[in-house]
């Protein structure tokens, strides 16, 4: 293959050489111009040399790899089903993760968020929403504090305040029903 570029490259060169010659030995007169016309011709056929020996290689246009007929052909074998379903669990694990991180977002300055799952569901529109939030979350305390006993029921109590505060919030944010959250603090 090199060996061919490098004839190929020197015969365009001794091609130029000799129409050079061709032109100091030339006359000025009204044969000149078409001297120059035919050499120029000349030139343009051995400039496309490597073109007319892929032709000559190929008997016909089909064998030609540039013209293979298969090649653009659709496959038509393509699952597109199996396709689509990937798509959509690609879909709906990115939608899960922000509901989650935009959960833990908000609540990482009293809270850490132990365990969240989120339940989805596609609508008639095949449209994603929320179905239910489960959330396992804990204070976060920074000091250690040992209850009294008799503290129990004021701690409840708090607790419940704080998850039905929570559960108002994300019932908000996601217009979900207050029913379909699920709080538990520990």
């Amino acid at each position: 293959m090199i060996d061919y570029f490098y004839s190929y490259i020197r015969n365009i060169i001794l091609f130029l050489i000799f129409t050079s010659f061709i032109q100091v030995i030339l006359p000025t007169n009204k044969y000149r111009s078409y001297i120059n016309l035919i050499l120029g011709m000349i030139l343009v056929f051995i400039m496309i040399e490597p073109l007319n020996i892929i032709f000559d290689n190929a008997k016909n246009i089909e064998t030609l790899t540039i013209f293979n007929e298969e090649d653009f052909k659709v496959d038509s074998d393509i699952d597109s089903e199996k396709y689509l379903s990937i798509q959509n669990d690609m879909v709906k694990n990115a939608f899960e993760d922000n509901i989650k991180r935009h959960i833990d977002t908000i609540l990482k300055d009293e809270y850490f968020i132990s365990d969240i799952e989120v339940s989805l569901y596609e609508n008639k529109y095949k449209e994603l929403n929320i179905e239910s939030i489960q959330l396992h979350i804990t204070k976060n305390n920074k000091n250690i504090y040992v209850k009294p006993f008799k503290e129990d029921k004021d701690i409840e109590i708090q607790n419940k305040k704080e998850i039905e505060n929570i559960t108002k919030l994300i019932s908000e944010l996601y217009n979900l029903d207050k029913k379909n959250i699920f709080i538990t603090i520990t």
